[in-house]
């Protein structure tokens, strides 16, 4: 078998050799690379599930869905230690700038706070939505609840607020925010005091849209390929520090400011993709099975999704991932993560029998 991902010396690569270690692992430089031996290849492939954020990881989920042989093989989880390291030469009087990759800031982000730094501008870059004429991008957050994503959906039907687009992520614990695009036009409602009362009474809160400012702090964040990409600089320069491994840092020579510099909780659930032919799970060690991805087709209507998601709703299901993908003018494409279940088969039936399509990947 043979195992496919772009960077060797990662979490996913830790991830690699507690699984399948024994098999052979095909690293990728590229996110062409990947999609093309996945399409060529009968191959399995490691994907962070529950962080998504800016990078080749969306860009590549985006591909991976297009892919209509692969299937996610379910998960494994993987707890992630973080800490923050500069020269032992330097003060922390001298820091300017924190270096890592975008996954290890958003994963630092409590810490980050209380030193000064700003990660929310931070996400508000990396989840910067598609670029459509005369929309606004407005950011909320909710709990991680069953029904609050359909009730709270239905308070954007109930006006008359027609979504282009839709996106998940995990943001802290047992919450998650939702990045949307809405028409130009719909923006007065969504600021008025009546639609923020219904969103509220459902677990939703508006974080800010894009005409409210972001505040702007001393110390710069700054996304990178990998944690180590800038060590040699920070060695040099007394102003940048890392966010890396303890044991990276110890192997640097370079001085640990807090260890952890992240939740003791924290972990990346990274899928297991397959373009395999035949049922290779028995193979796998330490999966876990409690969650599988769908693709919902929806037609673009304002009331669908909300419509779509009471349906699961009903059988107490949460959704893990969503996001939003353009099929042609009247459809749209949502891939789901959400729990395993023998109701997932009911919810299947009754989209169906509304005309449109759930179906696994």
């Amino acid at each position: 078998m043979q195992v496919a991902w772009l960077k060797m010396w990662t979490y996913t690569h830790d991830v690699y050799l507690w699984l399948w270690a024994p098999w052979t692992y095909v690293p990728q430089n590229w996110n062409t690379d990947t999609i093309r031996f996945l399409r060529e290849n009968r191959a399995v492939w490691l994907l962070p599930k529950l962080n998504v954020y800016w990078g080749p990881v969306e860009e590549v989920m985006w591909n991976v869905w297009k892919i209509r042989e692969a299937i996610m093989l379910w998960y494994f989880p993987l707890k992630i230690k973080h800490v923050l390291a500069w020269n032992q030469n330097w003060s922390i009087e001298e820091l300017l700038e924190i270096r890592a990759h975008p996954q290890a800031l958003m994963q630092c982000s409590l810490w980050l706070k209380e030193i000064w730094a700003n990660p929310e501008e931070l996400f508000s870059e990396a989840y910067k939505t598609p670029n459509l004429y005369e929309s606004s991008q407005i950011i909320l957050e909710i709990e991680d609840k069953p029904w609050s994503l359909s009730n709270s959906l239905e308070v954007f039907s109930r006006n008359g607020i027609n979504l282009l687009y839709l996106h998940s992520t995990p943001y802290d614990r047992n919450k998650y925010r939702f990045y949307i695009l809405i028409d130009e036009s719909d923006l007065d409602k969504v600021n008025s005091e009546t639609l923020r009362d219904e969103l509220l009474s459902v677990w939703w809160s508006i974080v800010w849209n894009n005409l409210s400012g972001l505040w702007t702090e001393k110390i710069i964040l700054t996304k990178t390929k990998t944690n180590v990409d800038w060590i040699p600089d920070a060695k040099i320069n007394p102003s940048i520090w890392v966010i890396c491994s303890k044991e990276t840092a110890l192997k640097q020579w370079l001085r640990i400011y807090k260890d952890p510099f992240c939740p003791p909780d924290n972990e990346t659930h990274f899928s297991v993709v397959s373009t395999m032919k035949n049922d290779v799970t028995k193979e796998f060690k330490w999966l876990v099975k409690d969650k599988i991805m769908w693709l919902l087709t929806l037609p673009d209507k304002t009331w669908a999704l909300s419509s779509a998601l009471k349906i699961i709703s009903e059988s107490w299901l949460s959704l893990s991932f969503i996001m939003s993908l353009a099929n042609n003018m009247w459809w749209f494409d949502f891939p789901l993560v959400m729990d395993n279940s023998n109701a997932i088969f009911w919810i299947q039936k009754n989209i169906i029998k509304l005309g449109w399509n759930l179906r696994v990947l």
